[in-house]
């Protein structure tokens, strides 16, 4: 891709009258019903040849139900079957293709009381390859493999110590003649590998794949034109042609790497599908309407910041001076508010939140878990102290409700801080004038429009503990302002962390004791609260007990997991902050909303069995003091497995930045976040972790779109919009809440 700006590019051609196009809203746009021609693109794919309706079930588990959805339906990988080597040649642990002649077939025993393999052998002038099937007709397959036949074999080559010959299972073979040659799909080129699912064989695919490619010139140009010469990219018919179907000659190790010139036009075109609906949503969410303006002098920021007993940092001095200067116009603020463990991101949401104070407003903090709810109320509370503005908690178990809630609504109350209980009906605000919703991507997107419904034009500050790599990012929040928490207060201290085998067990529990012994507190952390025969894990209850009579015998344990009651949490929380328990024994429940400083150690059983992210925020526990911190990980798992490769990178740096751009590589966005989250769909061949610079470019020129034309009314901007309205039309009207 070529790093020019598209705008400078092609601007003048598209430049817009002022003002022209800007009056549409994002519900027109959302409401919009487009008229899309009857094209074979729509035909179910069950009238394909090889497909019917049984196979078309199958397709369907996929998401494919159409021809248009199958064009779309693209290769993982490919293989290259394209030369033919000797049987004598073949290389263990490679795919091959071969060619060679069937000398004998037939069902063979596999050993006492095992099932039977069909076997066929096959043979060139230098030797033997066996090829076997484990499930089979032996009727079908002797008839399919006569003796004498030729045939194109093709698979990865393993060895048989046993039988004393290379092998391969369930190989690809079709046979060798002539008159075949030009219709062979899985043998002699440069073969595409696609997702399936049980039941679907790749055969099948790519057979349909192969049918479907007739109706790919219906395939509209999402691109305006101009573009694809641009950045010197194919049509989307050539370029789905190829990537189904690579010609000989073509770069296989381009295609294995995604960077064909093909497989970057349809990665740019779904990037900038995606790109155009957070411009829009942008858009929407930005029409100028009176009565939002939250104004924040010089001298009352000053005095906001005023309220904090500790030096505010860099990074939150600039996040709360862009808050002032959203929340001060006439434009609702829509702001993500970015920070590693323990950056400080509390204090910027408190400090927002008295800007609508000042103003007359009341603000709400949703959170989603009672224990974090519950200790930002408690740090709220400490730090306004008394006769400063109400502040009230609003979860599901506090029993006297009513008055709080009549309170809220007459507008007695200035700070409502709660969980989903703020979303539930009866929940009615006076006058709501910012909304901070905290570690967001654990609401849906639903969730945090209610809220944002209770407040008529109400500012909003989203915020996240899960630091979000760049690529991703300009994706989930490419409609979002940022700001990003990157300095640390002063007077923390690194966490070391180490992994500990199970032999070295004893070593960790000591480092425990050593701690305790200096007046330090602990936690240990378990995957599950009861133990589970299937997964063989230590669980929570049991160990905790075991602990207490065995391994740390002689402190003051105390057990929290998130089937306990929130009374009984809450007192095992106080305990714990006021130095009377050692060691609290968790699940997860304590992953978000705990900060006691003189915790310095915090064991992880199974940390094998967690996400990066996960270890992360739990080694944000502790280092929250100027005393040296520990994060013990206990894992049973082996080198160059995948989750030593995660624990490789929690010891290698405490930079939430950099291990989350390490879990995006590592598991991909759909992963890391679930789309239903997010309000996006996931991509079919766009990488974020890999396509970060096709990204880039995709963002400008859809910016630049809907800058110029935010109705997508212009003829060239047609099929674009045809392709919104199918695919992101129910989440726009989600945009302004992120």
């Amino acid at each position: 891709m070529r790093p020019q700006s598209y705008r400078s590019a092609l601007a003048p051609r598209w430049r817009l009258p002022a003002g022209e196009g800007y009056n549409t809203s994002i519900s027109n746009l959302v409401e919009l019903v487009v008229e899309t021609a009857e094209s074979s693109l729509a035909r179910p794919i069950q009238f394909l040849k090889g497909v019917g309706p049984r196979r078309a079930e199958l397709f369907e588990r996929l998401g494919v139900r159409t021809v248009g959805d199958l064009l779309f339906h693209l290769p993982l990988r490919y293989e290259d079957r394209s030369s033919f080597r000797k049987i004598a040649e073949l290389e263990v642990d490679q795919f091959a293709t071969v060619r060679a002649e069937v000398r004998a077939a037939g069902a063979m025993p596999r050993g006492r009381g095992r099932s039977r393999v069909f076997e066929v052998a096959f043979a060139d002038e230098t030797g033997i390859l066996r090829a076997t099937w484990f499930h089979f007709s032996a009727k079908a397959l002797t008839t399919r493999f006569p003796i004498g036949s030729k045939w194109l074999v093709s698979g990865k080559v393993t060895f048989n110590r046993f039988r004393g010959s290379k092998v391969i299972t369930h190989p690809d073979t079709e046979r060798d003649e002539p008159e075949e040659a030009a219709e062979t799909l899985n043998t002699g080129r440069i073969v595409p590998v696609y997702p399936l699912t049980e039941g679907l064989p790749q055969k099948a695919v790519r057979k349909a794949a192969h049918a479907a490619l007739e109706f790919v010139e219906q395939v509209e140009e999402i691109a305006p034109p101009g573009l694809n010469e641009r950045y010197r990219l194919p049509n989307v018919a050539d370029a789905l042609r190829r990537v189904h179907w690579p010609p000989e000659g073509m770069d296989l190790s381009a295609l294995t790497a995604f960077t064909s010139r093909e497989q970057k036009k349809l990665i740019f075109d779904e990037l900038l599908l995606s790109q155009v609906a957070l411009a829009l949503r942008r858009a929407g969410a930005r029409k100028p309407e009176a009565g939002a303006a939250l104004p924040v002098t010089p001298a009352q920021l000053d005095e906001i910041r005023s309220l904090f007993p500790f030096p505010l940092t860099g990074a939150q001095k600039r996040a709360l001076d862009e808050i002032a200067a959203d929340v001060s116009g006439d434009v609702p603020m829509n702001r993500l508010l970015q920070g590693d463990v323990g950056s400080g991101k509390t204090a910027v949401a408190l400090a927002a939140c008295m800007m609508a104070v000042k103003n007359g407003r009341q603000a709400a903090i949703m959170a989603p878990t009672e224990i974090l709810a519950v200790q930002h109320f408690r740090n709220i509370t400490r730090l306004l102290g008394l006769g400063g503005p109400r502040v009230e908690l609003f979860t599901s178990s506090r029993r006297d409700k009513a008055a709080a809630l009549h309170a809220l609504k007459r507008g007695d109350v200035d700070i409502a801080v709660g969980t989903h209980a703020l979303i539930q009906d009866g929940v009615e605000f006076l006058n709501l004038g910012l909304v901070v919703i905290d570690e967001q991507h654990r609401f849906g997107v639903a969730q945090r429009a209610e809220l944002r419904r209770k407040g008529e034009r109400a500012h909003t500050l989203i915020m996240t503990a899960t630091p979000i790599p760049r690529t991703l990012a300009m994706t989930l929040y490419g409609d979002l302002d940022v700001s990003v928490l990157d300095e640390m207060p002063p007077g923390r201290s690194p966490v070391e962390t180490k992994v500990y085998a199970p032999a070295q067990r004893a070593a960790a529990l000591r480092i425990i004791r050593e701690q305790v012994a200096q007046g330090r507190q602990a936690y240990v952390v378990y995957p599950l609260v009861e133990e589970s025969e299937k997964l063989e894990l230590k669980a929570a209850t049991e160990m905790f007990e075991h602990l207490r009579a065995a391994d740390l015998a002689g402190l003051r344990l105390a057990l929290t997991h998130g089937r306990m009651k929130s009374a009984d949490k809450d007192a095992v929380m106080e305990r714990f902050g006021r130095g009377e328990v050692d060691v609290l024994v968790a699940t997860t429940v304590i992953e978000v909303g705990v900060d006691h400083p003189n915790a310095t150690v915090m064991m992880i059983e199974h940390a094998e069995r967690f996400g990066l992210s996960q270890l992360h925020q739990l080694r944000g526990r502790v280092g929250r003091g100027a005393a040296r911190a520990h994060c013990l990980m206990m894992a049973d798992t082996f080198p160059g497995s995948p989750a030593w490769k995660r624990l490789e990178v929690m010891t290698s740096t405490t930079d939430g930045f950099a291990i989350a751009e390490a879990d995006l590589s590592m598991r991909g966005a759909g992963d890391l976040f679930g789309e239903r989250q997010w309000g996006l769909p996931g991509f079919k061949i766009a990488n974020l972790a890999r396509d970060g610079r096709i990204l880039a470019e995709a963002r400008k020129v859809a910016f630049v779109i809907v800058e110029q034309d935010p109705a997508l009314v212009r003829p060239e901007h047609a099929p674009l919009k045809r392709a919104l309205a199918g695919r992101f039309a129910e989440r726009l009207e989600y945009g302004e809440v992120g």
